[in-house]
């Protein structure tokens, strides 16, 4: 998957939910003239993709657009459009905090929708019952795939936020019994997690979450889930080592790059490529290059050049784990947790 940011500004930065976003520090340092990207740029990006052949193959799997929230570039439309020519799996990520139907961004989303694009969206809370419930049901008619993100701070708020989708799609019409199912599912297994063992380790969550299963199909509507925990960040703007819900042990991240395999690639608002889901929030400092200033033989160079790079450094890493240094940077620029 490519994830390419289209947005720097979002209505949710000063909110609850996000006291700890994880892109809000790399994406306030761009100057406020360079918040939107423009179609001039995508088209550029587009064009760049097409010459590369990992990017290419990255982008037959599917280009999600996100930001910041993507649907306040006044040209999303535009740029969805110029993406859907390298790709045919084009979907775009929001936080559908969206006062109504009437606003021109539920109106772009909608509009993307019929052009066969895919609306994602992560689960806030505070703004369920006012403004993404009833999004999210117009929404279920409109496409027919579907990914919610939720991010947790702790189980027991992962248990009340999947009991606000448990609520959802019991009730919804026509009925979707397979994601009723699947989501009673997670429900009751983190509900005995937080009514026995709320401050549980990494660990036993995912050891009792077993193999629970993330998508479910119901009829033709095609469901996925994702738990995320949520991270602190310190001042630099880098995640911490372990994450809010689960404090007692560090969060590894296994990456794929440094054994030659690219599944995702994020595309920064500036053109400059990071390895994995790393939107800025890690500080890895091996980078893949620029799609607006380099050409795609010196992408493909940085590529190898930066994978050698994180392979000696995650080398380094798994030596630190085992003395008294884990958790400390190496001068590959590697993030201690990435294995």
């Amino acid at each position: 998957m490519l994830s390419i940011f289209v947005e720097v500004s979002c209505g949710r930065y000063l909110k609850d939910e996000c006291t700890f976003c994880h892109v809000y520090e790399p994406l306030m340092q761009m100057p406020k003239s360079d918040w939107h990207l423009t179609p001039a740029q995508a088209q550029l990006m587009a064009d760049k993709i097409k010459q590369v052949e990992v990017l290419n193959t990255l982008a037959q799997h599917e280009i999600n657009l996100t930001g910041g929230e993507a649907s306040q570039n006044p040209d999303i439309v535009d740029i969805f459009k110029i993406f859907k020519t390298v790709t045919p799996n084009v979907c775009l990520h929001t936080n559908l905090d969206i006062k109504s139907e009437e606003t021109k961004r539920w109106q772009k989303l909608v509009e993307i929708m019929q052009l066969g694009g895919r609306i994602d969206i992560t689960l806030y809370p505070t703004v369920w019952h006012e403004r993404q419930k009833p999004l999210l049901r117009e929404m279920m008619t409109l496409q027919n795939k579907l990914l919610v993100n939720v991010v947790f701070e702790s189980v027991t708020d992962l248990a009340m936020q999947l009991g606000l989708l448990v609520d959802f799609y019991r009730d919804l019409k026509p009925e979707v019994p397979e994601i009723a199912t699947l989501l009673n599912e997670y429900l009751g297994k983190v509900q005995y997690l937080a009514e026995n063992n709320p401050d549980c380790d990494e660990t036993i969550y995912t050891t009792h979450m077993g193999d629970t299963g993330s998508f479910t199909r119901s009829g033709d509507f095609i469901f996925g889930i994702n738990l995320l925990p949520a991270f602190g960040m310190d001042e630099s703007g880098r995640r911490a080592m372990t994450s809010n819900p689960f404090p007692k042990n560090p969060y590894m991240l296994e990456c794929v790059a440094a054994r030659g395999s690219i599944e995702i690639m994020t595309v920064q608002q500036n053109g400059n490529m990071t390895p994995c889901c790393d939107v800025g929030n890690l500080k890895c400092l091996p980078t893949f290059g620029n799609l607006f200033e380099d050409s795609p033989q010196e992408i493909e160079q940085k590529f190898e050049a930066s994978r050698q790079k994180i392979e000696a450094g995650i080398h380094k890493n798994k030596a630190n784990l085992k003395t008294e240094n884990a958790g400390q940077w190496v001068e590959e620029g590697i993030p201690p947790y990435c294995v």
